[in-house]
């Protein structure tokens, strides 16, 4: 993952020659957050740190604002763990960032990975403020807005801040926008524009500054840069990847994810001469920064739940499973789902290891969650967060016709969750082989197939079900055989690596 300790980027906004007296109003921007605790060793990230630099901005300016740009719920490693005889489903992560004090929040495409009732829940536990102009609740087609306590979820928020000018505070506009990339029956989604257009429409008279916090992907943020002129900043997220771009006047930005990196924003407000200048500047998060104990203790109390969670189904979270020395796993959304890896490889390849018999292996690259490098000692924690999702894994008696297109729509969308990761197949100029012979379009092949793939939800992959009439044969894991390794893919993959590396210590 690159390391950028820090950036800082100066965008005037508004030409002009010497200010006046200006009021400075900060925005900490954090994106794509699922880890609680510091990353790699606890090199990088964790909420506890991020408290910190709140604290430190907060104490020189009160006017400080701590942003999440979505995705946060799930899909967190942790909560796929269980407490109080409940899986944990993200109730984690709104306490702790109820506990960094976080002010405001938009929807990402992964808060809808839940059913109905589980997102209900976490939308009541939040103390911050959710803000969604183009997400609406969708009740058997009654569209209505999501709610908090019973309170609507509002399209838009003024923040007003009380400058140098007596009763005539700052008002900043915001409005919330949310990709369309999560179609729960649950969820109605508008057109992000238009939603963003219509809220500076009944704003436009009565603010000083418009602004966004966006889940979009960098081009959809662009567009809305360039539709939406009106948008100063766009605090954006979904890519994990931190970036920085300009549209006309429009500064995008993004974060890493995992708050490995965060954004800062200064507005500087002429409030005399109606100016703005926005300072935007890139911040590592790591091991310089000392953690906040309230919160590092809360932290560690959900990290102790989760993991007793887990040891009752089965797994040591703390348990070494390989030492990679030098090697690395690269499990960057950027890698796993543009291009054949070796971390998917390593589970294509686990799989195909489970099921006796089979000619190849195949799972959904969005399967791998980890949007980070595993390096050094592994444990089995590190193969849960690679793989938080668990799910078993199918033995498939399929025909070739069929093989070849799921072949050929897997490898049609790379950068999507959709796009495949395998093993036991080459492509050559003449076409696919499997066992060093083409693929023949009438022959039956056994695949070890990710559940959730076979379930036609994955990306562009609606007909592949058991129902398909090229699917033979779908043979499932015994559960009660606890011994069975089909019965959860990451019991796969830590079996696979304990084989292919036994570990330097214990």
């Amino acid at each position: 993952m690159l390391k950028i300790l820090k950036i800082v980027f100066i965008a005037v906004l508004v030409s002009y020659s010497g200010l006046s007296q200006t009021t400075e109003v900060v925005f900490i921007q954090m994106n794509d957050v699922y880890e609680i605790a510091p990353l790699e060793g606890g090199k990088y990230g964790g909420l506890a740190r991020v408290k910190t630099v709140i604290d430190k901005i907060k104490q020189t300016n009160p006017h400080t604002y701590v942003i999440l740009s979505g995705d946060f719920i799930s899909p967190s490693a942790l909560g796929t763990s269980t407490y109080e005889d409940k899986r944990i489903n993200g109730r984690q992560m709104v306490d702790v960032l109820n506990a960094i004090g976080l002010d405001y929040v938009t929807f990402g495409n992964h808060e809808f990975d839940y059913k109905y009732d589980v997102l209900q829940e976490r939308l009541n536990q939040s103390q911050f403020e959710w803000i969604a102009s183009n997400v609406k609740r969708n009740d058997n087609g009654t569209i209505y807005p999501f709610s908090s306590n019973g309170i609507d979820l509002p399209e838009y928020k003024v923040l007003k801040v009380q400058g140098y000018l007596k009763n005539q505070p700052i008002k900043i506009g915001i409005t919330g926008i949310c990709i369309d990339a999560n179609k729960q029956p649950y969820v109605s989604y508008s057109d992000y524009y238009s939603s963003a257009r219509e809220v500076y429409s009944i704003l436009r008279d009565s603010i000083d500054c418009y602004i966004a916090i966006s889940h979009l992907n960098i081009d959809e943020d662009k567009k809305l840069a360039s539709e939406v002129p009106q948008l100063k900043l766009i605090m954006g997220g979904h890519e994990h990847v931190n970036m920085l771009h300009k549209v006309g006047e429009t500064l995008i930005t993004k974060a890493d994810a995992n708050a490995i990196t965060i954004y800062i924003h200064r507005l500087l407000f002429d409030e005399h001469n109606k100016l703005l200048e926005i300072k935007s500047e890139l911040v590592s998060i790591d091991e310089k920064i000392p953690e906040d104990p309230k919160v590092k203790a809360l932290v560690d109390e959900w990290v102790t739940r989760a993991y007793k969670g887990f040891y009752d189904k089965g797994f040591d979270p703390l348990k070494m499973v390989i030492d990679l020395k030098q090697d690395t796993l690269d499990g960057r959304d950027e890698t796993v789902r543009y291009s054949q890896c070796a971390l998917g490889y390593l589970v294509a390849n686990a799989m195909f290891d489970a099921v006796k018999g089979a000619d190849l292996a195949f799972f959904n690259s969005g399967a791998i969650r980890l949007d980070d490098k595993l390096t050094g000692e592994i444990t089995e924690y590190d193969i849960i967060r690679v793989l938080p999702f668990g799910g078993k894994i199918l033995r498939v008696e399929l025909k070739g016709s069929l093989l070849k297109q799921i072949i050929e729509t897997g490898f049609s969308q790379p950068g999507s969750g959709g796009y495949l990761q395998y093993y036991g197949l080459e492509q050559t100029a003449a076409g696919y082989k499997v066992k060093n012979e083409l693929i023949d379009e009438n022959k039956v092949y056994t695949a070890a197939v990710a559940d959730y793939l076979m379930s036609g939800m994955e990306s562009n992959f609606g007909y592949l079900t058991k129902e398909n009439p090229g699917v033979i044969k779908v043979t499932e894991p015994d559960l009660a055989d606890k011994s069975d390794l089909c019965n959860d893919v990451r019991f796969a993959v830590i079996n696979y690596l304990e084989k292919w590396y036994k570990p330097t210590k214990n």
